[in-house]
């Protein structure tokens, strides 16, 4: 259930993806002015995407990570599905009041309630598309110190949260899209994530963001757990 502590930073990336706005660059050098905007050109035009990601996951003090991999997928205003192949297959997929984590492996899924995973002002701010992430982040420019300085934005949270500290974001010079993310919590813990492979708008069934039990698979239900 590794991928399932992460979830929340997946769920605020996703959202931080498609609520780039033209607020953030108040403040920000030209150069961050332009990355923003190429940023809010392309997301707006954005409904869904495909891509297949790396993660690489460090405990707090450890130079060597826990590698993952697979492919993801998003779509407005807040359909997820991630589909780990590495180093077990995993799925986790969410369209609505529920989130789904299947280990084919166990034979077993976990069903979470939304308002579980959302619960920061941050996180229900922007799964419900009223998230203003200037209200919520600093954001800077340059960042020093970082890979491709010339095109990442640093966010930090106005008002500290557990879940994260800092993010990373590294927009690619020719897509402009978003290639990586580094996020960082309170305890150190750090998340990289490398998108490759990415595809924009290319119709995403809603069907893929249903979840249905396979036959004979144990389920259980985080919100059947009684004190």
């Amino acid at each position: 259930m590794h991928n399932v502590r992460l979830f929340y930073l997946f769920l605020l990336m996703v959202m931080v993806l498609f609520s780039v706005s033209k607020s953030l660059a108040e403040g920000l050098s030209g150069r961050g002015e332009d990355l923003v905007s190429m940023l809010q050109k392309k997301y707006e035009a954005t409904t869904d995407i495909t891509s297949h990601f790396e993660q690489e996951t460090f405990a707090s003090g450890f130079s060597e990570g826990l590698k993952a991999g697979g492919k993801v997928y998003f779509k407005r205003p807040h359909q997820m599905r991630w589909e780990y192949r590495q180093p077990e297959p995993q799925l986790i997929v969410t369209s609505g009041k529920e989130v789904y984590v299947y280990e084919e492996e166990a034979n077993q899924v976990m069903v979470l309630p939304r308002d579980q995973l959302l619960s920061t002002e941050i996180s229900k701010a922007f799964f419900f598309g009223k998230g203003d992430l200037k209200h919520f982040f600093i954001v800077e420019h340059p960042v020093k110190g970082q890979p491709d300085t010339k095109w990442t934005l640093k966010l930090t949270p106005r008002n500290p949260v557990p879940q994260v500290s800092t993010i990373w974001i590294i927009v690619d010079s020719h897509t402009h899209l978003v290639k990586e993310m580094w996020l960082k919590d309170q305890l150190g813990s750090r998340t990289h994530l490398v998108f490759s492979d990415v595809k924009v708008n290319k119709g995403l069934s809603n069907a893929l963001f249903r979840f249905v039990p396979p036959p004979g698979v144990e389920i259980y239900r985080t919100d059947d757990v009684k004190d």
